[in-house]
C-alpha cells in the first residue's frame, strides 16, 4: 500500500483476527451503542476497535429496508479504518456503500476515496505471484413472480461470471458453479449485479436490479468458496416482497 499510515504497521493477518475478535464481541451490542462506539474508537486512533464496532453496526443497521440514518458516515468512517489498517478492498466496499445512502451532496469526496482504494487494488494485482484458489457458487431462490434476466460477478473489478438469455438456469434449490479460477493472495472485491423481471399475472411486482459488493480474503494455495444467493426478502408495510443478495466466504 502506497499511503502508509501508523495504524498500519501491525500485520494485515494481525489485524484481521483483531477485528474479528472485536467483531464478534461488538455482534451483541445495541446498533446505537456500536454506532457511538466506533465513532469513538474512531476519534481515539483505535482503527482496530472501530472497524469492529462500525461493522457489527452497519452489518445490523444498513440493510436494504428500515437503514438507520447514519449508516453513510458509519460506512465512510469504516472505510478510512479499513484503509488505515492496510485493507483497501475492505475500504472500497465500505466507500462504495456509503454512496448508497443520503445525503448526497457530498459524494464526489467518497467517490475519489473509492477512485483512489481501487487504483491500489488494481496496481497490486499487477504484481503478479502465488495464486489461491477461488469458486464461486450461485444460487437463485427468488420468488416465483420473478424471472432472472441477467447476472454479471466480478473478482477486484473484473468479469469472470456474465450471464443474460440463460440466466433464468440457475433459478434452483441448490448451489451451482458457476466460476473456478485462482486470484494472488490477499483482500479482493467480489461485485454482484443481478436483473430480475416481472412474470405476467403479477401486479404489484416491480423490476429489480440488484448490485451487491463484498470483501473476501484468500491465502496462498487454500480454496476459497464464495456461496451468493439471490433470495426474496419481505416488504415494509404492504409493500411486496422483492429479491436481495446474500454473500458468504468460506
Amino acid at each position: 500500500m502506497r499511503i502508509m499510515y501508523h495504524a498500519a504497521r501491525m500485520a494485515p493477518r494481525k489485524w484481521l483476527l483483531a477485528c474479528v475478535a472485536g467483531l464478534a464481541c461488538a455482534s451483541v451490542a445495541k446498533p446505537g451503542t456500536l454506532y457511538k462506539t466506533g465513532v469513538d474508537k474512531f476519534e481515539a486512533d483505535d482503527m482496530n476497535g472501530a472497524a469492529a464496532s462500525l461493522q457489527a453496526f452497519v452489518d445490523k443497521s444498513c440493510g436494504s429496508v428500515g437503514a438507520d440514518k447514519r449508516c453513510r458516515d458509519a460506512y465512510i468512517k469504516l472505510g478510512h479504518a479499513y484503509e488505515r489498517l492496510g485493507g483497501p478492498a475492505r475500504a472500497w466496499t465500505a466507500y462504495d456503500a456509503a454512496l448508497g445512502f443520503p445525503p448526497h451532496t457530498r459524494d464526489a469526496a467518497v467517490q475519489a476515496d473509492v477512485d483512489r482504494t481501487q487504483r491500489q487494488m488494481v496496481e497490486r494485482r499487477e504484481r503478479k505471484g502465488e495464486q489461491a484458489p477461488v469458486v464461486l457458487l450461485y444460487r437463485d431462490e427468488v420468488s416465483d413472480e420473478f424471472n432472472a434476466r441477467s447476472l454479471v460477478i466480478s473478482i477486484d473489478f473484473e468479469p469472470v461470471v456474465t450471464k443474460d438469455k440463460d440466466a433464468s438456469d440457475l433459478h434452483r434449490s441448490e448451489y451451482q458453479r458457476v466460476h473456478g479460477g485462482s486470484v494472488e493472495p490477499g483482500d479482493h472485491v467480489l461485485i454482484v449485479e443481478a436483473v430480475h423481471d416481472c412474470k405476467p399475472g403479477f401486479g404489484r411486482c416491480a423490476r429489480s436490479k440488484l448490485r451487491k459488493a463484498f470483501a473476501f480474503t484468500s491465502a496462498a494455495h487454500a480454496p476459497t468458496t464464495i456461496e451468493i444467493r439471490a433470495y426474496a426478502e419481505d416488504g415494509v408495510g404492504d409493500a411486496p416482497a422483492h429479491p436481495a443478495l446474500e454473500l458468504k466466504a468460506r
